[in-house]
Formats: structure tokens, sequence, C-alpha cells
């Protein structure tokens, strides 16, 4: 059962409105540009994470596709993360 019936109680009680007037007195929020800027970047197509390499098959496949796009520093980054994974995950 939940503490609360509805999203408003939930900011209510987590005080939501007074934390928000305190990012803006203390000049945290808005974002200043240069941030807001690189959180409304589109996606690079690096986002994939170790997490998400958990077979060879998953691996294979991410290589491949980093290796169809030419680009030598995503194919670079590709290896290094597949690295990762096959070590965290014991894949050979």
């Amino acid at each position: 059962m939940s503490r609360v019936g509805s999203v408003s109680e939930l900011l209510v009680e987590l005080n939501a409105g007074e934390v928000l007037a305190e990012a803006t007195t203390g000049g945290g929020y808005p974002l200043p540009p240069e941030q807001r800027e690189w959180v409304d970047a589109p996606a690079v197509g690096r986002e994939l994470l170790v997490e998400d390499l958990q077979s060879a098959e998953a691996i294979q496949a991410y290589l491949a596709h980093a290796k169809a796009t030419g680009d030598a520093a995503h194919i670079e980054h590709a290896r290094e993360i597949a690295a990762q994974a096959k070590i965290r995950y014991g894949i050979k």
C-alpha cells in the first residue's frame, strides 16, 4: 500500500515546491545554457553500457554495428566497452 494517494500528495510530501524554489534562488535552476545544450543534445549512439552486453551475441552485434559506421573513434569505444563486458561477464 502506498503512503500517498497521488502524485500531488507525493510532491507535497517531498517539498518539491521548496526544493525548486531553493534551486531557482541558488542559480541551479533552470540550467545555464551551456548545460541545457548538453542535456538537450540528441543521442549519439554510444549510450550502451557494459551492463547491456551480457552475452557473446550481444557483443558481436554491438561490434558489427560500430564497424558498420566506419567511425574510428566509435569503433574504438565499442571495442573498449566490449572488452569490459567480456571481463565482467566471463565471455570468451
